[in-house]
């Protein structure tokens, strides 16, 4: 059962996304600080605040008033941030590119063509695929152009800020290495050429990201409504939904995209709001666009046990032992020394005992996860239609 201010939340993302006329819902029982809070947990601010001061503007109802004044600022900070990132990200294209280096923009950045305005899609950061992946050249070109990196090459991405710009360089797209790294040594082949040496995936590759990244989030404990709007607006485009059926298939997730797909017809007023709809939209109001604490722990224990005991234990020893290939990256002696494993990983346990790892260390802390945080996480994977 939705409360008052999540249907008015729901009912301000619909008119925003719609082309048609329509009506705001009455507001005269909302609270303004709890509709504020899941629009900023969700970060749909940039999309439904043009329809909230448009209805302060025609409406005597004070609520809209008070959630223009409450979310202007922000919503004027976060403009800002877009288009910067609009524009450092076309310059770090165009250099990596003069550079002979061969890039694609993904996830949100594409994404925003899709929205009825580009401003309207909000993004914490960039991330660009790069091939052939030289991190030395790389950096070279994005110390260039003022940016700081993190120190050295990471396995999967490397991270660069310059100010409130955060561009992420994927060397690779997903952790798998099975089935769906298959498809992703695939997507060059397919890629449309936009200028130079940029490109843009192919529609269906772009459309099975999606799912493919969105199931990753979804498994650490997070949704968010503005993930559930860019999968509506997905559906509008043109796609060969037999290539993108048969591969989705393949890796285990065509009944998560079509649960998926059910929740962003339910949410955007296409369909009825089923009972699975219901429980994701509850987990979607409650922990945001990027979870929380209690939803990612809960999620990684769910996903690993049948019981809050075994995946507790579960989770605790996958974080502590990567898979080999993240192994190698930590610790580039396994290149040559394959033999010396046993000793990086007592160097990681080392690390989690003395407190070095304060980034990983909080993943073994389940101290604030209870049954009933991982039952609700199980009810939200059925809900979603993951394979545990």
């Amino acid at each position: 059962m939705l409360t008052n201010e999540q249907q008015l939340v729901l009912s301000l993302l619909r008119m925003s996304l719609r082309t048609e006329s329509g009506d705001i819902l009455p507001v005269n029982t909302c609270d303004s600080p709890r509709a504020e809070g899941i629009i900023l947990r969700n970060g749909v601010i940039q999309t439904v605040f043009p329809t909230i001061r448009k209805a302060a503007e025609e409406k005597q109802d004070s609520l809209y008033k008070e959630l223009e004044d409450s979310l202007q600022q922000r919503y004027f900070v976060t403009l800002k941030q877009t288009v910067l990132q609009d524009h450092e990200g076309n310059l770090v294209l165009e250099h990596l590119g003069g550079a002979g280096l061969q890039c694609i923009a993904l996830k949100g950045w594409e994404m925003r063509k899709l929205y009825p305005d580009r401003i309207m899609r909000q993004m914490a950061d960039l991330d660009i695929l790069v091939r052939p992946y030289e991190f030395k050249q790389i950096k070279t070109v994005m110390e260039g152009l003022g940016y700081t990196s993190d120190g050295e090459s990471s396995w999967k991405h490397d991270s660069f800020r310059k100010g409130e710009v955060h561009i992420e360089m994927h060397k690779r797209l997903t952790d798998d290495s099975g089935v769906i790294q298959s498809w992703e040594r695939g997507i060059w082949n397919r890629a449309i050429p936009v200028r130079g040496n940029i490109y843009k995936m192919s529609p269906e590759d772009y459309y099975i990201f999606h799912f493919v990244h969105l199931h990753k989030d979804f498994m650490n404990g997070s949704l968010g409504l503005r993930r559930i709007a860019d999968t509506w607006l997905l559906q509008k485009q043109s796609i060969d939904m037999e290539t993108v059926k048969a591969e989705l298939e393949r890796f285990g997730l065509w009944t998560f995209h079509e649960r998926m797909v059910m929740l962003s017809k339910a949410t955007m007023g296409d369909e009825p709001i089923d009972e699975n709809s219901e429980i994701l939209l509850a987990h979607a109001f409650r922990h945001g666009i990027y979870g929380s604490d209690v939803s990612y722990k809960a999620g990684r224990i769910a996903a690993m046990g049948k019981d809050l005991r075994s995946g507790k234990r579960r989770s605790a020893i996958k974080a502590v032992f990567l898979p080999y290939k993240r192994m190698k990256a930590q610790f580039p002696v396994l290149e040559k020394w394959p033999i010396l494993l046993p000793w990086c990983w007592m160097k990681r346990i080392i690390g989690f005992l003395s407190g070095d790892l304060k980034k990983s260390r909080h993943k073994l802390d389940y101290s604030n996860i209870d049954e009933k945080d991982f039952e609700e996480m199980k009810r939200f994977f059925e809900a979603g239609g993951v394979q545990q």
